[in-house]
């Protein structure tokens, strides 16, 4: 199989992820089957967009943006942050 002959040091993940400040579970569970009740937020928060570059050696770069990734970010995250480390 060719994916045996990669040298694994050779490869670099990129990994991308959405966080919703805002965001909560509805649902809970209390001990001995009580229900939960508690406030939530009324608003639907900011999104924040968290990016990283990860290779064998551990983790190489990250960035963290508000709002949505799109190919624009991902080239800065690229040009600005990961080639430089």
């Amino acid at each position: 199989m060719w994916l045996d002959s990669v040298d694994v040091r050779n490869l670099i993940f990129i990994d991308e992820t959405k966080l919703n400040l805002a965001r909560i579970r509805r649902y809970g569970r209390g001990f001995g089957g009580k229900r939960v009740n508690d406030d939530r937020p009324g608003n639907k928060g900011k999104s924040v967009t968290l990016i990283d570059a990860i290779s064998d050696e551990g983790l190489i770069a990250t960035m963290t943006f508000q709002g949505a990734l799109n190919t624009a970010g991902l080239f800065v995250f690229i040009e600005q942050v990961l080639l430089p480390a």
